[in-house]
């Protein structure tokens, strides 16, 4: 994937519009475009690990990591091993979307947005990185790539807003993209009430 060529996960956005001459309520449907900020390794551990799967082109199997820096094992046991069968299904998933079956990167997807939620553990922190956001944003990657529909979970819409602000927070303001976010922002909040 060329990491200069920015990726964005595409989040509908309804916005309902009053005819004033019509006299009737119409709802259009609008695309909010989140870009998909980099995960950049915070040190060199997690450097090695996000450059290997990087030259494999594949996302980062925390199996696989086992496999590969045997050194780690037991810090990714002591902090995974709650979740371990999720990331063992979630190994499964990825193998089986690298070997053609597409629906497999769906899975993936939702398994990996629930992994995020219990993160970051010391693993993580101290070895691993933000493993799991590089693999949401690979995953999306992946299924924009094939053509897929797909929709993830407000919490993750939420989540690569907050990156993508975090990241901006010095650059102009893009007027037609926060009035977006901020249209979705307030569906969601309504769907609560």
């Amino acid at each position: 994937m060329n990491k200069k060529e920015k990726k964005f996960y595409t989040e509908p956005v309804e916005i309902e519009i009053y005819l004033k001459k019509a006299g009737i309520v119409r709802t259009i449907i609008k695309d909010l475009k989140i870009e998909l900020v980099e995960v950049v390794p915070p040190h060199e551990k997690s450097r090695e690990i996000f450059e290997l799967f990087e030259s494999m082109n594949e996302p980062i199997d925390l199996m696989e990591v086992q496999n590969h820096f045997p050194q780690y094992i037991r810090n990714i046991y002591e902090s995974y091993y709650k979740n371990m069968e999720l990331y063992e299904k979630l190994s499964m998933h990825f193998k089986s979307g690298l070997a053609g079956i597409n629906d497999s990167w769906r899975s993936a997807l939702y398994f990996t947005e629930l992994l995020l939620k219990y993160e970051p553990t010391v693993a993580a922190t101290e070895i691993l990185g933000n493993f799991n956001t590089y693999n949401l944003n690979y995953i999306i990657n992946r299924l924009n790539a094939l053509g897929e529909k797909f929709l993830i979970e407000d919490s993750t819409v939420s989540y690569l807003i907050r990156r993508k602000r975090d990241t901006y927070r010095d650059a102009r303001p893009d007027r037609e993209v926060d009035k977006l976010v901020e249209l979705w922002e307030y569906n969601v909040r309504g769907d609560k009430d």
